[in-house]
């Protein structure tokens, strides 16, 4: 298997920065891609040939949030039903309701709250 794909998605450069030092601590086999925003994310998955296997995703940002994101990024279709292919929250809500409703998205296979520690990264690795 090659290197692990990996697409941070959110709306703070320092969060993007810090979570790819600890992914790339962590997973030393790993490539990964920062976006700013959910539409940025868009973009980048269709000019993009090869689909992310690990999608992190931040809920609140400006203009198109993490929910709009899940929304759209299910209407794209792609990616989507890949198999291999892994889609976790990393948010700083602690809201019950917004874990409720992205946990129920069949796309969503974790919930983390920022910022990712070891153990997260441990958890999506176990996917593979």
């Amino acid at each position: 298997m090659g290197p692990i794909k990996i697409l941070l998605i959110d709306d703070d450069k320092v969060i993007n920065f810090l979570h790819r030092l600890k992914l790339e601590e962590v997973i030393v086999d790993c490539v990964v891609d920062e976006v700013l925003g959910g539409q940025a994310a868009l973009d980048y998955l269709t000019t993009h040939e090869e689909c992310p296997d690990v999608i992190l995703l931040d809920l609140n940002m400006p203009g198109m949030d993490g929910f709009e994101f899940l929304e759209e990024y299910e209407k794209l279709g792609k990616c989507v039903d890949k198999s291999k292919k892994f889609l976790f929250i990393v948010t700083s809500s602690q809201r019950d309701e917004d874990k409720i409703k992205v946990t129920a998205n069949r796309l969503v296979k974790g919930y983390f709250e920022k910022p990712l520690i070891v153990n997260n990264i441990k958890e999506i690795l176990a996917c593979f």
